[in-house]
């Protein structure tokens, strides 16, 4: 009888440890603030994981400044030229090559120019991935 115990003390225990572990929060976000300013947050987000975000702005004479701050992981950033009006009736086409496209990871800050216009911004986890990540549209230097 103690050992029946002893057993279903260990498996409660054991399946109580997976459990925990399983449960771990995962984020990947996006918060557009304005149509200058956005900031990506990643919390242990998996391999794969992405979204696509309304647009960035960016006028003759502005460059976007790309500050990473990712403890871990790696995310690529794609800049889609959107053309013309968005409207709720008609999806916007993803399948176009991306006008530029950032390769982030590590701590660090670089600023890019490649022309006026509207951009939706995908970002996608390339190896998991937690920090920030913020794009800011700015007069060039």
């Amino acid at each position: 009888m103690k050992r029946l115990l002893s057993i279903i003390a260990i498996t409660v225990l054991a399946v109580s440890m997976l459990a925990m572990v399983s449960c771990g929060k995962h984020e990947f976000s996006g918060n557009l603030d304005d149509d200058k300013n956005m900031t990506i947050n990643a919390v242990n987000a998996d391999t794969g994981d992405y979204f696509v975000t309304g647009t960035l702005v960016v006028e003759d004479g502005e460059q976007v400044s790309i500050d990473t701050a990712l403890e871990k992981g790696e995310i690529t950033v794609e800049f889609i030229a959107s053309e013309g009006e968005q409207n709720i009736d008609e999806l916007p086409e993803l399948d176009g090559d991306a006008t530029y496209t950032a390769y982030l990871s590590g701590t660090n800050s670089q600023a890019v120019s490649f022309g006026a216009g509207s951009f939706m911004i995908k970002p996608t986890v390339t190896d998991k991935a937690t920090g920030t990540v913020t794009i800011t549209v700015q007069p060039a230097k």
